[in-house]
């Protein structure tokens, strides 16, 4: 029977008191609908633009954001949306962005239903219906959501499930999820958990990450962690291949979840933060950013999605900054981080490229 091994640590303790937090703040927060409908856009987007963008789609963050909006149906053609919407890139990374909103339309309405109406535990069947969408008009319709019957080709670097022994394990960890309650394990580290063995065993042909990415949705949002579906934790998830890939490695080899679950919390509740963030200056309540005398002070889009990113890192260099605003010029963000340092919201320490941004005088929502 499958029984993961970890300790709860203060780290992971931490992590999961922040995100009670801020996942509390965030969903008594009184948003405007139109506010709250453009932000979900927004999350929309910067979400499956994380995951594919990983997984080597050509698309940037606004044409992925133009096909979201136009919102087409399952039966839609990639030829007809990219016409429609007025995006040139290849049909397959066009489908790609369809079978994404497709899997996470599945996740939200399976979330709705479980909360609503307290259906039965999720089973391995939620995870072959993710992965059938996932792969639909792309993958041969033979193999789509069925268990891979050769050596799995994705990620050779991270061991994988022999074939003859996916079924089994699958329905183990199933057995498992099923059966352990909240008292025994917070639904959060039972989401990391279920995150990690998938992506261990690696179960189909292709797909693999981003089923396990919808699956911890899953899971996240019918035990009621929805943050109004206005956050996205695959940005900070997915931001550093080489750091994800060398976890899960370690991990494997010492058997031992304790590092995963500490990173995966770390990620979830600076994710929640972030979002509480947003939502708190839009409301104007208590706006986060102000001068010395308490006045609010007004910033573009990129200025706080830099705040947002560094109230949580309390430091960043250049190319971190970059890194959260990978469609902006390097002249840009050097303008908004001047502007930043004359509002003393910032300080440079430094003046080489190695020069480190650090937070100024900033008031944020604790």
């Amino acid at each position: 029977m499958f029984n993961p091994r970890f300790i709860i640590t203060e780290k992971i303790l931490n992590n999961l008191i922040e995100l009670e937090k801020a996942m509390l703040v965030a969903e008594l927060a009184p948003l405007q609908p139109d506010w709250e409908a453009k932000l979900k856009v927004e999350s929309l987007s910067r979400r499956a633009y994380a995951v594919l963008h990983f997984l080597g789609s050509q698309l940037d963050v606004d044409d992925i954001s133009k096909i979201i909006k136009d919102d087409p149906g399952r039966d839609d053609k990639p030829a007809q949306v990219a016409l429609r919407v007025g995006v040139v890139a290849k049909e397959r990374d066009i489908q790609k962005v369809m079978n994404w909103l497709n899997a996470n339309r599945l996740v939200s309405q399976t979330a709705y239903l479980a909360n609503k109406f307290k259906q039965e535990s999720l089973a391995d069947k939620d995870l072959t219906t993710l992965n059938s969408l996932l792969g639909e008009r792309i993958i041969n319709s033979a193999v789509l959501g069925t268990f891979r019957q050769k050596e799995c080709l994705e990620y050779p670097d991270i061991k994988s499930t022999p074939p003859v022994e996916i079924k089994y394990q699958v329905e183990d960890l199933f057995s498992w999820f099923k059966g352990a309650s909240k008292s025994e394990i917070h639904s959060v580290l039972k989401a990391g958990v279920m995150f990690f063995e998938i992506f261990r065993i690696r179960p189909f042909e292709d797909d693999n990450l981003s089923s396990c990415l919808f699956l911890l949705g899953l899971i996240l949002s019918s035990e009621g962690y929805r943050m109004k579906e206005l956050w996205s934790p695959e940005e900070d998830l997915l931001k550093n291949k080489q750091r994800i890939l060398d976890i899960f490695v370690s991990t494997v080899e010492g058997e031992d979840l304790t590092g995963w679950l500490e990173f995966i919390t770390k990620i979830m509740a600076e994710s929640a933060e972030k979002t509480k963030i947003k939502i708190m200056n839009l409301i104007g309540d208590r706006p986060l950013f102000k001068s010395d005398g308490g006045k609010a002070i007004s910033l573009s889009e990129r200025q706080i999605t830099i705040m947002e990113e560094m109230t949580i890192q309390g430091e960043m260099t250049i190319k971190e900054i970059r890194g959260i605003l990978p469609m902006v010029s390097d002249d840009t963000i050097l303008r908004d981080l001047k502007d930043l340092i004359l509002k003393k919201l910032l300080r440079k320490k430094g003046k080489t490229k190695g020069a480190v941004y650090i937070l100024g005088k900033v008031k944020g929502f604790k």
